[in-house]
């Protein structure tokens, strides 16, 4: 059995639309030493009562919420990811970079968030490239607001490597959202990071767990796709790319996915370059070459195509 490839024929193919370039988050990039927490006299650290931390939920705008539930959801995001998730409206992205950028002062000096000392691509790429997390004040009003208890996360420096890949994952989800908000009749019904997104199945006894970066279920006119995402920062060998590509076809075989919703979701590679791409689709053919197609590998340029028309046969692996 062979899983279809999600190509709509007869489509036309969609306009050239500028994406965020994946090179800044290029781990081997000088951004990635490092890195020192910010408040070194501990402003923004500072201990919130529930009865405080009460008081400030009430002042909170609804946007305001949705900002800091984000940034626990990713983890870390940048001023200009925020500003296109939650400040589209403005006039221009310059005036929305502004307006995110006060909503998030006000934000850290309640204490609910905090920023890394160093900006991604260092002081002059702006007050956009600043990158923001929760505190434990934030995690609290977070539980507070939703009273669904979920861990609580203890603050340590983030590795060059973790940084640079979860801002990436988060790109994508931003990418997705924007792509089905701005054009009509698409619809983006489902977004899971990790590790909501991660599926347990039983192989010989054993209890195994496939680990996607993100999971997406996009809707547009008479098509629901569903899409597994994985981010690669050309950081492993296409050896270990093909290993983690086996335990997508033994989660396949399983027929967890298809017993759920009646279709397995297409695993999406993302990759920094093109040569990179052919790279991995060379790899992943040549391993899984009589099995079913349940890959396609893409740069980043090639998203936006593969989601609102389904790629071509050269993606799909």
């Amino acid at each position: 059995m062979t899983i279809p490839p999600t190509s709509r024929d007869g489509e036309k193919t969609p306009e050239t639309r500028t994406a965020p370039d994946f090179s800044k988050f290029n781990v081997h990039d000088s951004f990635c030493n490092p890195i020192t927490k910010t408040n070194p006299s501990g402003e923004g650290r500072r201990h919130l009562s529930r009865q405080q931390l009460e008081a400030v939920l009430a002042s909170l705008s609804e946007r305001d919420i949705e900002v800091i539930a984000s940034i626990q959801r990713y983890r870390y995001l940048l001023t200009s990811q925020l500003q296109r998730l939650y400040f589209s409206d403005a006039s221009t992205p310059t005036a929305g970079l502004r307006a995110a950028s006060r909503s998030l002062k006000k934000l850290r000096e309640l204490g609910l968030i905090d920023h890394l000392a160093r900006r991604i691509g260092g002081v002059r790429a702006g007050s956009g490239a600043m990158v923001w997390y929760l505190t434990h004040a934030g995690e609290r009003l977070i539980y507070l607001h939703s009273r669904k208890l979920t861990p609580t996360k203890r603050f340590f420096e983030p590795s060059p490597y973790f940084l640079a890949h979860t801002l990436a994952v988060a790109e994508v989800a931003v990418q997705l959202t924007e792509l089905c908000r701005d054009h009509r009749g698409m619809e983006l019904s489902s977004l899971q990071p990790e590790p909501n997104c991660w599926r347990n199945y039983s192989e010989c006894g054993s209890i195994l767990v496939l680990k996607p970066d993100l999971f997406a279920v996009t809707l547009s006119d008479r098509y629901e796709d569903r899409w597994f995402f994985e981010i690669d920062l050309d950081t492993e060998s296409p050896v270990k790319v093909v290993e983690k590509c086996e335990k997508y076809h033994r989660y396949y075989r399983s027929g967890l996915e298809q017993k759920e919703s009646e279709v397995f979701p297409l695993t999406v590679w993302i990759v920094p370059t093109a040569e990179r791409r052919n790279r991995i689709i060379a790899h992943i053919r040549k391993a899984f070459e009589k099995q079913p197609k349940l890959f396609a590998v893409i740069t980043k340029d090639e998203l936006v195509h593969l989601i609102q028309h389904g790629g071509d046969e050269r993606m799909l692996c």
